[in-house]
């Protein structure tokens, strides 16, 4: 077991899990597109980019295994500023028009681009296909 602290909670957690799936298992939602519990980690999305302290860069949660005394922030300026900038590269060729899209409103995309405030992004031109 570790004893880990996510935004303030204190937690014990299997230590061979990796943040996502602690942050899962405890109630706490780390954003995510690529990672599913079923499937072999890609970390391809970044989205679930979180900051560990005393680490100097932010790392993707779905991973990173847990370790004791690991001190995690999933909601900070850093780590909202990066998932915005990620949002941002998604949407390049992706514009929200949701109302034509067969997904009907149920996209985790959609949810966290107005989350991350990604709607507005500089990129104008439509989509590519």
């Amino acid at each position: 077991m570790a004893k880990i602290t996510i935004d303030g909670r204190e937690l014990e957690v299997d230590g061979k899990r990796t943040i996502i799936e602690a942050a899962r298992e405890n109630g706490i939602e780390i954003p995510h597109f690529c990672w599913h519990p079923r499937l072999s980690v890609s970390g391809n999305c970044r989205m679930c980019l979180v900051e560990v302290e005393k680490l100097p860069k932010l790392v993707i949660a779905c991973g990173t295994q847990v370790a004791d005394g690991m001190v995690i922030h999933t909601a900070n300026p850093k780590v909202t500023n990066a998932r915005e900038a990620v949002m941002e590269f998604l949407l390049i060729n992706h514009p929200l028009d949701c109302p034509i899209c067969d997904e009907a409103g149920e996209c985790k995309l959609q949810d966290y681009a107005y989350k991350y405030s990604a709607r507005d992004h500089p990129f104008g031109w439509g989509k590519v296909c």
